[in-house]
């Protein structure tokens, strides 16, 4: 008996109006690092998205369109393993652009985790900064111009802090 899951057939495009459009958000997370098949050390990553990374690597022979495994490290600890990539550009400074070259399921899955997570931190943050302004406006307005301290209104784990959990490869949390 074969099982069947009803999203294998599942697939979909949305066309881009604009050349050249990013085709995935990509945030920044402290402490993300790649480490490179056949390359010594890691290199911290200035940014991922769902569909590609790009890292630091001074010094390091990269050339485009050389095909990568990589792992992805979260405060040293492994996150992803062995992640299909290519080289699609290299920048000023040593930034090497890749995109990740048809990654499995599993992968796929624990990179938009990562990216989501960052979206929803930074989405909680905003609105934690917004509600502030709101209340210390407010505050003037009721009190003849004097601010008051609304820094008690913002929600728990929501100001400057960038930390947050996920799932490691070992099936632990990792607090970044």
């Amino acid at each position: 008996m074969t099982t069947h899951d009803e999203f294998d057939d599942f697939n979909f495009t949305l066309p881009s109006d604009v050349e050249g459009e990013r085709r995935a958000y990509r945030t920044s997370v402290p402490g993300l690092e790649a480490s490179v098949a056949g390359k010594d050390g890691t290199f911290p990553v200035e940014n991922v998205s769902a569909v590609g990374i790009a890292l630091h690597a001074p010094g390091h022979a990269f050339a485009e369109g050389e095909n990568l495994r990589v792992d992805l490290l979260i405060m040293g600890r492994s996150y992803i393993t062995e992640l299909p990539a290519k080289v699609a550009r290299l920048g000023e400074g040593g930034l090497v652009g890749c995109e990740f070259a048809s990654p499995d399921f599993w992968q796929e899955a624990r990179l938009d985790k990562l990216v989501l997570e960052v979206q929803k931190r930074m989405i909680a943050r905003r609105k934690a900064e917004s509600e502030k302004r709101d209340a210390q406006a407010a505050g003037q307005r009721r009190e003849g111009g004097a601010a008051s301290d609304a820094s008690s209104d913002a929600p728990a784990g929501a100001g400057g802090s960038t930390g947050f959990t996920v799932d490691s490869a070992a099936g632990t949390g990792l607090d970044v």
